[in-house]
């Protein structure tokens, strides 16, 4: 609870710290203990949701501070700044963070912290900027203060088309989390009765109630909760973006969105149905937390020059989703206080580079070596890469479901309305 506003202050501050003694470390060592608090001293009787994601957030907002306060250097930093409207476009300039403690410093050291991503910065990937046209200072005529420089013009996208998409989004991703919550937070023995009998009364199958349980979970929940979180990031950005391009806008033009600094979280769902985990963890699943983790994993990794580019690139691999695995476990400790789930989980994300690399060696190398190129054997791999991830996946979704505790943090997400129990009192 207490470590992003002490993330904001230590950066809001960072330019005090050769002047002020002990500062520094001070803010260092209260960020730290502000996520241990958080993990082994959770919030109580806020719900399983407030709990998991104050431990989670804050090993992300140390993860933050390491990749801003020591592998990068915020004098370097620049941020596209609005300057004016030119016809259709808009002039934008790159400024530094500002040096001064004032309200501009304050604001763009609050856009650092909620933009992982870094879409407007000099530091962020390129593949998150719009086409920038390079201008003179002249150029812009009138529109041109003479203190900005290295301006650019950036077209204005089509913000009624942005908004209309962005909120059927955000409401598609509500309606989800309702239904995850009437049916396996609200309504889980009735869903369990209801299979019992399908299994049993249609299918004739003569089951137990614990196998038809277990049916539910690892088939029903494991994806539904899966959907749910996709659901719960997509709609929060979605909903980040039509408060900033929507309604910031009808209060000031210069502080509000573009449609460009809200780029899609999560890629194409053909990746999934390639069945290929490289695939689904690298362009699928959502980017909002992979340059901060590639940072970390880079920095510690890529300075021992002796390692070969390929086992180099594993570890990398490796570390990213060892930090990973550090914040989901630190919500799921701060939830259950369970060891052995934390040790369940951290398997989960350090077994995960191995299928990622064993899966890529079989079916981009092995495979295509052994088989004649044809339509033959590109479905004979596509049908090993399915046999593969669906193998994964029933063996390692049950230690996501039973120790993550992530199903019930999204079954306790706090919904103002629920449309099921409006429509039919479930």
């Amino acid at each position: 609870m207490f470590t992003l506003p002490l993330l904001v202050v230590t950066l809001f501050l960072q330019v005090k710290f050769p002047v002020i003694p002990g500062l520094k470390a001070a803010l260092y060592g209260a960020l730290v203990l502000s996520a241990l608090h958080a993990i082994f001293v959770p919030l109580k009787g806020h719900g399983d949701f407030v709990t998991y994601t104050n431990a989670f957030l804050s090993v992300s907002f140390i993860i933050r501070a390491v990749e801003l306060l020591v592998l990068q250097e915020l004098d370097d930093l620049q941020h596209l700044e609005k300057v004016s409207h030119v016809s259709s476009s808009i002039l934008y300039s790159w400024e530094p963070l500002p040096r001064a403690l004032g309200f501009r410093r304050f604001l763009r050291v609050c856009d650092l912290i909620a933009n992982p991503r870094a879409i407007g910065w000099n530091h962020g990937s390129t593949k998150y900027l719009p086409p920038l046209q390079p201008v003179e200072g002249e150029a812009g005529g009138d529109h041109c203060a003479p203190e900005h420089r290295n301006m650019v013009v950036v077209a204005v996208g089509d913000r009624s088309s942005f908004l209309r998409a962005h909120l059927g989004t955000a409401v598609l991703a509500y309606l989800t989390m309702d239904t995850y919550q009437a049916a396996f937070m609200r309504n889980y023995p009735l869903l369990c009765d209801s299979v019992d009998r399908f299994l049993n009364g249609v299918l004739g199958w003569q089951v137990s109630p614990a196998t038809s349980e277990m049916v539910v979970r690892r088939y029903l929940l494991s994806p539904g909760c899966w959907i749910a979180a996709y659901a719960f990031v997509d709609g929060i950005h979605s909903a980040a973006g039509v408060f900033s391009v929507g309604l910031v806008r009808l209060f000031t033009s210069k502080h509000a969105g573009e449609p460009w600094m809200y780029p899609p979280v999560f890629g194409s769902v053909r990746h999934l149905l390639a069945f290929n985990l490289r695939d689904i963890w690298g362009k699928m699943w959502h980017d909002l937390c992979r340059n901060p983790f590639l940072a970390l994993s880079r920095a510690a990794i890529i300075p021992v020059k002796s390692i070969p580019v390929g086992l180099q690139r594993f570890l990398v691999i490796s570390c990213t989703f060892f930090v990973s695995g550090v914040v989901h476990v630190a919500g799921t400790y701060a939830v259950s206080q369970d060891v052995f789930a934390v040790s369940m989980m951290m398997s989960f994300f350090c077994i995960l580079p191995f299928c990622i690399t064993a899966q890529h060696l079989l079916s981009d190398r092995f495979l295509p070596l052994l088989l004649p190129r044809s339509a033959f054997s590109r479905l004979a791999i596509w049908l090993v890469n399915m046999a593969f991830v669906m193998g994964w996946a029933h063996i390692t979704s049950p230690w996501f479901l039973d120790h993550s505790k992530l199903p019930e943090a999204i079954g306790s997400v706090p919904l103002p309305v629920s449309v099921w129990k409006l429509a039919a009192d479930v």
